[in-house]
Formats: structure tokens, C-alpha cells, sequence
């Protein structure tokens, strides 16, 4: 009989769905297999009228205190765990609300996606187009060559600049054929102008790698999620702080091609001084 009880409530146990019912079955089993170890087992010479009756009376006695078992220990434990897991239930909920509407609102983030979104759509192509627009103009070989290389955005080819340079400006005048002065102020303005297209050549790279990043901080405020809007905010802070200093080398290209300038104009008043110095002392020279 303890064996065909075991059975039933090993079947329960399988089929039962509500968790606490599970719990009932299985402290039902654990109760059982107590009983059939440690209860002495009576041995019954005939199978009497008496023996029957002591059986169903052990029975009866096992049953009662496996009731009395889940009464008062397994039905309160039972409920008191029910309890606790809808008290945390309800924890879980007020703290996902406080989450979703007030420290990170779902609205506000796939609103503020919406519009991430709408100006990528309105901006992005247009601008790119624009950046793509080819001004290149000249027409003969030599200048081509120049205006090509120094729009290539290519800073490692400084070689190639500065043949393309003379080949269009010419090259610098032999000793023989001009004054030293007037042969200075020719290369250091080829140097200037030179250098300044390097330095344009390297702007347009770097504003390259800018765009790139620029795109890609876009990209991320389609795909942001709660708590990663500050980390997205240092790379855009990161790409600013990147743009500046590539607008700052800009300006002192700018400087120094200014500087330049007045250098030039310092030259030619000096190359005066010094024609009319060597006009006179020529004059002298011819009145001995």
C-alpha cells in the first residue's frame, strides 16, 4: 500500500503544473520514504481480520501525520514563499517603471532616435554630395598634373606636389641667369606656396577622418541604449576637439602664408635699396 501511495504521489508531482501543488507532491514523497524507512514493519502470521485492521490503522496513522505534516509546516512555508515572490514582484515592477519613465523614459530615447534618424536621412546624403562635387578646372598637362595631386588628399606624396609645382611654375631660375636676391625670394615663395598646399592636403584628410567619425557617432544614436549616451557624447566631444585642431593648423597655415606675404613686399623694398646701390656705385665707377 506505502509502495501504490509513493506511485500516486510520484505521478502527482510529474503532472502537476501550479508550482505550489509540485511542492506539496514532492514534500509528500519525502514524507512517505521517511515513514517506509524508519517505521518497524510488522510481521503478521495469518492474514486475520485483526492483521487487516492494524494494517489500515498504520495507514491511517501514516496518513494522518503526513496531513498534519503539510498543514502545519508545508502549507505555511508554501505561502509564505508565494508571498515573498509576489512582494518581489511587485518591487521588479515599480522599479522597471521608475526606470522606463523616469531615469531613462523609453519615449524620450526612441523619440530622440526618431529624430537621429530623420536628420541622418536629411543631411547625410546631401552634405556627402556636395563634399563629392568635382572643382577641378584646368586644362593643360602641367597644371592638371598639380591640381590633381594637391586635391588628392593624399599627404604622403610630397615629392609628387613639388614636381607637379615646377612643372607648372617652372623651377628655380639658375645663378647665372638672375640676381641672388631676386633668386631667394623666388624659392622661398615656392617654399611657402609649397608648404601651404601640404598643409591643405593634410586638412583634407584629416576633415575625412572627422566626416567618418561624425557618421559614425550618427550611426551609434540610431542604436543608443539606456546609459550609453554619455560614452557617445565623449566621442562627439572627441571629434570637435579634433575638427578644432585641424581648423587651428588651417589658421596658421593662413599666418604663415601672411607672413610671407610681408616678407615679399620687405624683400622688394630691400632689392630696391640695393639696385640703387649698385646703380651709383656703377656711376661712380664710370666717372673715374
Amino acid at each position: 500500500m506505502s509502495t501504490i501511495l509513493l506511485l500516486g504521489a510520484a505521478a502527482l508531482a510529474a503532472t502537476a503544473r501550479p508550482d505550489a501543488t509540485k511542492v506539496m507532491a514532492i514534500g509528500l514523497i519525502g514524507v512517505m520514504l521517511f515513514t517506509m524507512m524508519l517505521a518497524p514493519q510488522p510481521a503478521y502470521g495469518q492474514f486475520g481480520l485483526g492483521g487487516i485492521t492494524g494494517a489500515f490503522n498504520l495507514i491511517n496513522q501514516a496518513m494522518t501525520a503526513m496531513q498534519n505534516f503539510i498543514n502545519n509546516v508545508m502549507k505555511p512555508l508554501l505561502e509564505g514563499i508565494q508571498s515573498a515572490a509576489n512582494a518581489l514582484q511587485g518591487l521588479l515592477a515599480q522599479l522597471r517603471q521608475l526606470w522606463e519613465e523616469i531615469v531613462w523614459p523609453l519615449r524620450a530615447i526612441n523619440e530622440a532616435k526618431a529624430l537621429a534618424q530623420q536628420l541622418i536621412g536629411l543631411f547625410r546624403g546631401t552634405l556627402n554630395g556636395l563634399y563629392g562635387i568635382g572643382v577641378n578646372s584646368a586644362q593643360l598637362p602641367n597644371p592638371v598634373s598639380l591640381e590633381t595631386i594637391m586635391r588628392n588628399k593624399n599627404p604622403g606624396d610630397h615629392g609628387a606636389l613639388v614636381t607637379a609645382f615646377r612643372g607648372a611654375f617652372g623651377p628655380l631660375p639658375a645663378a647665372t641667369e638672375v640676381h641672388p636676391e631676386e633668386r631667394n625670394l623666388i624659392d622661398v615663395d615656392d617654399a611657402m606656396a609649397i608648404d601651404q598646399l601640404m598643409t591643405l592636403k593634410m586638412g583634407d584628410a584629416g576633415a575625412d577622418r572627422v566626416l567618418q567619425a561624425a557618421e559614425a557617432v550618427e550611426d551609434e544614436a540610431r542604436r543608443f541604449a539606456p546609459g550609453t549616451a554619455a560614452m557617445a557624447s565623449a566621442a562627439a566631444y572627441i571629434a570637435a576637439m579634433q575638427s578644432q585642431a585641424h581648423m587651428q593648423k588651417m589658421i596658421a597655415g593662413q599666418l604663415r602664408q601672411e607672413a610671407a606675404r610681408l616678407a615679399h613686399e620687405t624683400m622688394a623694398i630691400k632689392r630696391g635699396a640695393s639696385f640703387t646701390r649698385e646703380t651709383r656705385d656703377k656711376a661712380r665707377d664710370l666717372n673715374k
